[in-house]
């Protein structure tokens, strides 16, 4: 696919005459959030360190100083947007009940994964086979785990090794299905001889919930009961 190494400017802000000296955490953030809009409307390998330059107003120099390479751009631009995604869901779990309605936490996950941004970024990372690319999922605080750690704060104030990792392991299943859908839908629904819809992705959707709220009633919740 050829290259588009040139976007058209949006407007007076994107002349290199109007660069302004910028903190540098204010300045890496801006080049973030140039690279999402650019992402709008290009596929990441569409388009490189210049064009995402030129949107950002800020020499391709200064994009290398803080990413080292467009590889470096792709897998900050999508880790921010699931560290953003890992603190709306964190935040959800200190509301009381929460765990009760496990399609609400999933409804989180499957909004970000519906969005093109997210999606683009997910499967140029996954295509490229870098190692990096672990990073921009994983986050280097290991997020996933992380939130396995609240639920199981939030299902035992002091909760063992063996209902964490139980907790993982559901979490594991959980994230791998919706992301696997997410990539995978209009193969798989067409394997099924049917046509994708947002009815469809609805019903998948409630499904996950409830097979999660199933193993949570069963295997987890279970091993709380029985604790106490």
């Amino acid at each position: 696919m050829a290259r588009l190494r040139k976007i058209r400017p949006r407007g007076p802000l994107r002349r290199a005459a109007t660069r302004r000296r910028r903190a540098p955490e204010l300045a890496r953030e801006e080049i973030l959030t140039a690279a999402e809009r650019v992402y709008i409307e290009f596929q990441p390998d569409q388009v490189g360190l210049k064009d995402i330059a030129r949107e950002a107003d800020v020499s391709h120099a200064l994009i290398t100083h803080y990413f080292g390479t467009y590889a470096g751009l792709v897998e900050a631009t999508l880790e921010r947007r699931i560290r953003a995604l890992r603190e709306k869901i964190l935040e959800r779990l200190r509301e009381v009940g929460v765990l009760s309605r496990p399609g609400e936490l999933l409804e989180l996950l499957f909004r970000a994964l519906e969005d093109p941004i997210h999606l683009r970024l997910t499967r140029w990372l996954l295509a490229s086979e870098r190692p990096g690319a672990t990073h921009a999922f994983a986050l280097r605080d290991h997020g996933l785990q992380l939130v396995a750690q609240q639920v199981a704060i939030a299902l035992d104030p002091t909760p063992n090794p063996e209902l964490v990792a139980k907790i993982e392991l559901a979490l594991l299943c959980a994230v791998s299905a919706a992301y696997g859908y997410a990539i995978g839908k209009y193969p798989l629904v067409t394997a099924l001889g049917r046509q994708a819809s947002h009815e469809l992705d609805d019903k998948v959707h409630a499904t996950l919930a409830a097979m999660v709220q199933a193993h949570l009633r069963t295997e987890i919740l279970a091993m709380v009961t029985t604790r106490a």
